[in-house]
């Protein structure tokens, strides 16, 4: 199996301490999205799989000079032809619908008030949109 470009080996690896953020004060904060990207990957079976990361401007900047802010991944699909793009009732095209907007790159500058999802893997609250 051929090595991906981004794959590396770290050697001394371990649990860590992060900082706690309370996350809770950002409910409900209106804010735009600033940034659409999109990223290519690899799904469970190694193809290729393609995907957005929407993100919003940032909240604040914490401690470590990192910038907090809301942000929603958004999977994408490639049909027989292989066209890329996302379906009606897909989460994307569902959110799209929402907006009145046609492609996602039209979301830059749309404003969003910010919510919390709770990862169902550590339980801990992240900031999104919807």
């Amino acid at each position: 199996m051929e090595k991906d470009e981004n794959e590396i080996e770290l050697e001394d690896t371990g649990e860590i301490e992060l900082p706690e953020i309370d996350v809770s004060k950002y409910i409900g904060t209106e804010t735009e999205i600033e940034t659409v990207k999109e990223y290519r990957g690899k799904n469970f079976e190694g193809k290729a799989s393609f995907y957005i990361i929407v993100k919003t401007k940032s909240l604040e900047t914490l401690a470590n000079g990192k910038e907090l802010c809301a942000s929603r991944l958004f999977g994408l699909q490639e049909d027989d032809e292989g066209k890329i793009g996302w379906g009606k009732k897909t989460n994307l095209g569902t959110f799209l619908a929402k907006y009145s907007k046609s492609h996602y790159k039209d979301l830059v500058g749309m404003k969003v008030k910010v919510q919390t999802t709770t990862n169902k893997k550590d339980g801990k609250d992240y900031l999104s949109f919807n």
